[in-house]
């Protein structure tokens, strides 16, 4: 859908026929990254790699092929640096600078981190945890979930003896599109009492997409009471919808014949229109290095990322005059007792600010976790005693 909406944008002077080919990424990290190796040779930009624990190899293997190299998923804070990884452009803001302002806007330092046990979300955990604790943040547990219920229970209680824990990081699969697993940790937390509001829990994957919230129920709560009472004490921070929602920007899509697999909108993940974005992302780039008629080398189209404005799949995609994404983050609640969310705050990336939107958080037992003391956010001072 996007190579067919860039050949056609009379907006777009790219001097080269853009095709594509889809590379399968595989699961376990090593193997992943042995195959990525062998990619070299088969196209000229990258749209990847998924699984972040292999990003900075694959970066500096783009800057040898001076290849550039587009992701929304590498987290890595080493990548930010343009002298050593000069190949490289993030098309999402970092999901880390995205929590560490939520962080530091509600004083929750102490962070808990939750994997599920694929790759891909073990190494999302690790470098996560890692990047909070290059910003002098306390990441007091980084685990992985265990199988069957009794694994499950064996990883809250491993929590539980961690003291201080404000927030806890789930990187899985959100409940939302269908990730069975979060389902299970969220209702075995309600069992276990620790949904009484001592804990956020914050979806990790929803930070990477725009969750279309307006107007939208979720039936995953319609059948499942403890579910729904357990999602009370989740916070889940995604990309803003613009005008348009995911599904209303899919449905258009198909209405017009440019989609043509028989798919309802929710069957659809709406990592699709970040993908979308990531291609359009990288179109762009490669066009402003050819109006300033600059070769389209690996290192000059991840150079050309700055002050962009284009339409992405289904919300406008932005630029500052450093290359950083100034797309706007909401976060969504539940009422308790509803199928649906609603935004209570807006992360405006263009200052960095969190603004209330009106709507109150809803708190299991109407009581948020306690603030930690504010010198976890100040670089310039040694927190001590806690």
């Amino acid at each position: 859908l996007a190579v067919g909406r860039i050949s056609r944008d009379p907006s777009l002077d790219l001097g080269h026929r853009l095709d594509y080919v889809i590379l399968q990424e595989e699961c376990e990290t090593p193997r992943a990254l042995v195959r990525f190796v062998d990619f070299g040779k088969l196209s000229s930009a990258f749209i990847g790699p998924l699984n972040p624990g292999f990003c900075e190899v694959a970066a500096h293997l783009g800057e040898n092929w001076n290849k550039a190299i587009f992701s929304w998923m590498c987290i890595n804070y080493k990548l930010n640096s343009i002298i050593h990884h000069n190949a490289f452009a993030r098309t999402l803001p970092s999901p880390t600078q995205i929590l560490l302002t939520i962080m530091k806007y509600f004083k929750w330092a102490h962070v808990g981190i939750i994997a599920s046990s694929d790759d891909i979300w073990m190494y999302t955990a690790k470098e996560s945890a890692t990047a909070l604790r290059n910003h002098g943040l306390p990441v007091g547990i980084v685990t992985t979930v265990h199988k069957g219920e009794k694994g499950i229970e064996d990883t809250w209680n491993k929590i539980k003896e961690v003291n201080n824990i404000k927030i806890i990081l789930l990187c899985m699969h959100s409940v939302l599109i269908g990730g069975q697993e979060q389902a299970a940790l969220l209702t075995k937390a309600l069992e276990m009492g620790l949904a009484d509001g001592r804990y956020i829990f914050v979806p990790y994957d929803t930070l990477l997409y725009s969750l279309p919230y307006q107007n939208n129920s979720f039936s995953v709560f319609d059948n499942d009471s403890k579910l729904r009472e357990a999602y009370d004490a989740v916070l889940t921070i995604t990309l803003e919808s613009g005008e348009r929602t995911f599904y209303d920007a899919f449905r258009e899509a198909k209405e017009s014949g440019e989609i043509i697999r028989d798919l309802e909108t929710t069957q659809v993940s709406p990592l699709f229109g970040t993908i979308y974005d990531a291609i359009y992302f990288m179109a762009m780039a490669l066009d402003s290095a050819r109006r300033k008629g600059v070769r389209a080398s690996g290192a000059n189209i991840a150079e050309h990322t700055k002050n962009f404005s284009f339409p992405g799949f289904s919300h406008q995609v932005e630029t500052d005059s450093c290359g950083k994404g100034l797309n706007n983050y909401v976060i969504l609640d539940t009422d308790g007792h509803g199928n649906q969310l609603f935004p209570t705050h807006l992360l405006d990336m263009s200052s960095g600010s969190v603004l209330p939107l009106g709507q109150a958080i809803h708190f299991p037992n109407e009581i948020p976790p306690k603030p930690d003391s504010s010198c976890w956010f100040d670089p310039d001072v040694l927190c001590t005693e806690g």
